[in-house]
């Protein structure tokens, strides 16, 4: 997950704390979606124990195309 806060960090100007708080509460979104017998896998996928690495950087990708997005929408930080 700290690949995530500093994705956040980086994208969006968070602080570090902003961010890990954001970087929770995704984690929380993404394991409210999915059945509870994946909910572990979610943990371990995002959590940067041991998940795979190249789908972990796809996500994360996605995750800062995203962010950038939403800049976009919102202006930039500076």
């Amino acid at each position: 997950m700290n690949e995530i806060v500093d994705l956040l960090q980086e994208k969006a100007g968070l602080s570090p704390d902003k961010a890990q708080e954001v970087a929770t509460a995704l984690v929380g979104l993404i394991k409210s979606k999915v059945p509870s017998e994946f909910q572990p896998m979610v943990d371990q996928f995002l959590g940067g124990s041991g998940g795979d690495a190249q789908a972990s950087s796809n996500v994360l990708g996605g995750l800062g195309g995203l962010l950038g997005a939403a800049e976009g929408m919102f202006g930039s930080k500076g």
